[in-house]
């Protein structure tokens, strides 16, 4: 940086700004421009698509970068450099121009960054934007974790175990999707590479933010309470580190104390289903695979929400789904009657969807940049909140009746906003225009005053025209030169001596008097002490509506629980999805179940399944047979059913008997992690070794495809070992669905006590073969993986030598074949068209043919019988 005393003033308080506010580009205001400079100002010209050009040179002589945009549109190129990841420090002009002694004084009034964004135009979406700190221990082992949403007030902590460590960092992430994440100075690198793995902005802040001891403090002060111990979080030092980061971080960068930040809340392991990173991808319970942020997700599947906050509260419900089972009931109570009374459940649909974003209004309101616009939207809101509650008829449950008691009266805040604000006000308060008339009778006269006084301008225009003859003359005002009397040249030589010249234009002339310079002074003064006027009225009123800000939130949050349980109730009612019943034990049986994702996009017809899967009968469900048959999502609808039932959700089938879940793990499909170098096969090592450490006999384990990314025997070997530890050596285990395409692990089923096999059924002519989709009992020795690698369009000349191949391997396998070892017992359904089927037909199945059921007798039946049993073991 150039020296300090070569520097002009402005430029030396340009570099000042920018060593108080690091990683942060600088938006300096200067008249009516935001200005920026240096690396600045190229990153702006650059992401901003605006021209760069220069100030004047630094002491060097080279040219200073700027680049710079109106004040007016300032918000609008802040939100798209935040958008875009970057921190914008906003400096204000803090004196008057005017009355400065030098260069003007500024300071930085608020900090905008990813994940301290309060603005509407930053935050448009209803999707939640947290901010996350996490605070690691000495041996970077176990963590602390806090995550607070600054444009709701949500804040939450976690405690990560030493046992969880970086995955459980991962899962909570993953669930949050945080906009920026505050660590330590200097912090271990397995955490700062899994951050980047999921490109978060980072933001380094020095330890001391994090201190346990002085964190207390800060939060103790902020939330006005003796002790944390009110929150829950006495004993957790590193939740508590995390958690004060966050805050002070919010505080610093909104200058502002949050007072809408009312609580925070711990997250214990105990109150929900875990549902790690990976699963959570895996199922595609927010996002699908293809990287889109709803559609093909089950979050897209079920979102039928009206309301910003019931988006918010679907979100947080399907990715820590309940444990709780009379909370779950609750909830099903509830969705139920939504489904029995559609009268009832329209009115208050359409209620919801009339209702704003109250729980981020409220944020601005507590901070004090809520517009017009958002404060006649909380009261439309309001409004709409109180036709819920004045909707509930009958006998509701009580679920209801309590959301219903959380929601406040809140007709005397309606009156007042609408007694204040004008219908349809301006979006900024800097133009007035926003009081209603008859509010305020100060500021009623004042309009008055500059009203009248435009009266007389006009009145003046008509007399002047009458004096000079001049019909084309007119008294016109532009903020430079104020009011004037404009004269086009071919008249100009009827202007009177007494006429001013102000401004010569290309069409004309411009003139004063003063008796027009004194209207103009009284109007302009009338003008700005409207203005101010009208200014202090607002902010007196969000004063006023400030401490009501926790009873607006509460009532948002139990609006946000009503519009999921009715979103629940649609969805239900338009798929044909029935109640679940949740118990202690730990069977899951299913009939008819369906993926509620995939069937949406199946033309032809969804083919549902039945599961039966428990602890201490039918634990483990191997599943061989073919590429493409239907595995993979089967497995996935059974533990999307598992869920959607814990979240209090309807589920696709025709029956459902969940017992609770207390995780649920997958390992599906191939990938890997080059940058950390890690193969693919590694990478299913660790994801396998993650759920090995951490399952419970109360979880739910996917597993596909075990041991494919290594060689056949080691694969096969990794595959039972990992089969045999789930199974056990107790009585009891977790619910398992195992899908493999190693065929020797059928064998397992009669050596172990809890393990059956499935396969999906195939109907198989000599040219093709048809996916039935359908779950049958019993073991596969084909997997089809030719005639899948035909429908990809493989050609054929690779086929035909790929299925000799195949022939010459079985006949091998079959001549030594064994060694005494006991071999499964096969029973893939082959369904047969008779008219391309050339084989000879067994003698039995033509003897049977030929019975006459309706003429036998039961005596001369079992003879026939007998006899059928001979020629069969010829």
């Amino acid at each position: 940086m150039a020296n300090r005393k070569q520097l002009t003033p402005a430029m030396q308080q340009v570099e000042d700004l920018k060593s108080q506010y690091p990683g942060c580009i600088l938006f300096m205001r200067m008249g009516d421009f935001y200005e920026t400079f240096f690396e600045d100002a190229v990153i702006c010209a650059r992401e901003l698509e605006i021209v760069l050009t220069s100030r004047s040179n630094d002491p060097d002589g080279n040219p200073i970068p700027l680049a710079g945009v109106p004040y007016h549109a300032g918000e609008t190129y802040i939100s798209r450099l935040v958008r875009k990841g970057y921190r914008v420090a906003i400096c204000e002009q803090i004196e008057d121009p005017k009355k400065a002694k030098g260069v003007v004084k500024r300071d930085v009034v608020r900090v905008v960054t990813p994940g301290c964004a309060i603005d509407p135009m930053i935050i448009d979406a209803p999707e939640s934007r947290y901010l996350m700190s996490i605070l690691p221990d000495r041996k970077n082992e176990a963590f602390g974790i806090a995550a607070l949403e600054i444009s709701t007030g949500e804040f939450n902590v976690w405690m990560v175990s030493k046992e969880e460590g970086l995955p459980g960092i991962s899962s909570i992430i993953e669930a949050k999707r945080p906009m920026e994440c505050l660590v330590m100075e200097r912090t271990d690198s397995g955490v700062q590479q899994l951050l980047r793995s999921y490109d978060l902005l980072v933001t380094e802040r020095h330890p001391g933010e994090f201190d346990p001891e002085e964190a207390e403090k800060l939060l103790s002060r902020h939330f006005k309470v003796s002790s944390l111990e009110v929150f829950g979080i006495i004993g957790m030092p590193l939740a508590v580190g995390a958690a004060g980061a966050a805050l002070s971080y919010a505080t610093i960068t909104q200058k502002n104390v949050l007072p809408h930040l009312t609580e925070i809340h711990v997250t214990h392991p105990s109150e929900g289903m875990i549902i790690d990173a990976v699963t959570q991808r895996n199922l595609e319970l927010t996002r699908s695979a293809r990287g889109d942020q709803k559609k093909a997700s089950l979050l897209g599947t079920l979102d039928k929400t009206r309301t910003p906050m019931g988006r918010r509260t679907l979100v947080h419900e399907i990715t820590a789904p309940l444990t709780d089972i009379p909370a779950i009931n609750e909830r099903l109570d509830l969705v139920e009657w939504f489904i029995r009374n559609p009268i009832i459940r329209s009115k208050i649909s359409d209620h919801l969807g009339e209702c704003g974003d109250i729980e981020r209004i409220s944020g601005r309101i507590a901070y004090g940049n809520a517009s017009p616009r958002d404060l006649q939207a909380l009261a439309g809101s309001l409004e709409s909140l109180l036709g819920v509650t004045l909707s509930i008829e009958g006998n509701p449950p009580d679920l209801m009746e309590k959301l219903a008691g959380e929601i406040s009266n809140f007709n005397d805040v309606i009156s007042l906003i609408r007694s204040a604000i004008q219908d349809d006000p301006p979006l900024l308060i800097r133009n007035g225009g926003i009081i209603r008339e008859g509010y305020d009778q100060d500021l009623d006269l004042l309009r008055g005053t500059a009203g009248s006084g435009r009266d007389w301008i006009l009145s003046l225009q008509q007399s002047e025209r009458e004096n000079t003859g001049i019909k084309s003359l007119k008294i016109a005002y532009n903020q430079v030169f104020g009011y004037y009397i404009e004269v086009t040249k071919a008249n100009l030589d009827r202007v009177p001596k007494e006429y001013e010249r102000k401004q010569t234009t290309a069409s004309g002339e411009r003139f004063t008097i003063p008796s027009l310079r004194e209207y103009e002074r009284e109007i302009a003064t009338a003008d700005e002490e409207a203005l101010a006027r009208e200014t202090a009225l607002y902010i007196d009123l969000i004063e006023k509506l400030r401490p009501l800000v926790p009873s607006f939130q509460t009532g948002a949050r139990a609006a946000g629980m009503i519009d999921l349980n009715l979103s629940f109730a649609v969805i239900a009612e338009q798929k044909g999805y029935i109640r679940p019943r949740l118990h202690t034990g730990t069977a899951i049986i299913i009939r008819n179940g369906r993926h509620p994702v995939v069937e949406e996009s199946v033309s032809e017809g969804y083919v549902p399944n039945d599961t039966d899967l428990d602890s201490t009968e039918d634990q483990v469900l191997i599943l061989t047979g073919a590429n493409m048959a239907g595995k993979s999502t089967y497995m996935r609808s059974v533990a999307l059913i598992c869920i959607m039932a814990q979240s209090g959700s309807f589920v696709p089938a025709d029956f459902a008997e969940i017992g609770i879940i207390d995780r649920i793990f997958t390992r599906v499909g191939a990938s890997d992690d080059l940058a950390g170098g890690q193969s693919t096969f590694m990478v299913e090592m660790v994801e396998l070794a993650y759920i090995l450490r951490h399952v419970t006999d109360r979880s739910l384990v996917i597993l596909d495809e075990i041991g494919r990314g290594t060689s056949t025997v080691d694969g096969y070997s990794i595959a039972r070992s990992t089969l045999e530890y789930l199974h056990g050596k107790r009585s009891i285990g977790p619910k398992t669905l195992f899908a493999t395409h190693f065929q020797r692990l059928v064998e397992v089923e009669g050596e172990l006590k809890r393990v059956r096999n499935y396969h999906f059924a195939v109907r198989e002519t000599s040219d093709e073969i048809t996916f039935l989709r359908k779950l049958i009992p019993g073991a596969t020795d084909r997997s089809y993986g030719i005639h899948v690698a035909r429908l990809a369009g493989v050609p054929e000349r690779v086929l035909s030598r790929a299925q000799s191949i195949l022939k010459e391997t079985l006949v091998e396998e079959k001549s030594g074949e064994s060694g005494g070892r006991r071999r499964p017992r096969y029973t893939q359904l082959l369904i047969s068209d008779r008219e391309t089927h050339n084989e000879t037909e067994s003698p039995v199945l033509t003897e049977i043919k030929k019975i006459d059921l309706d003429r036998i007798s039961p005596i001369e039946a079992l003879i026939i019988l007998s006899e059928l049993k001979k020629k069969a073991g010829e």
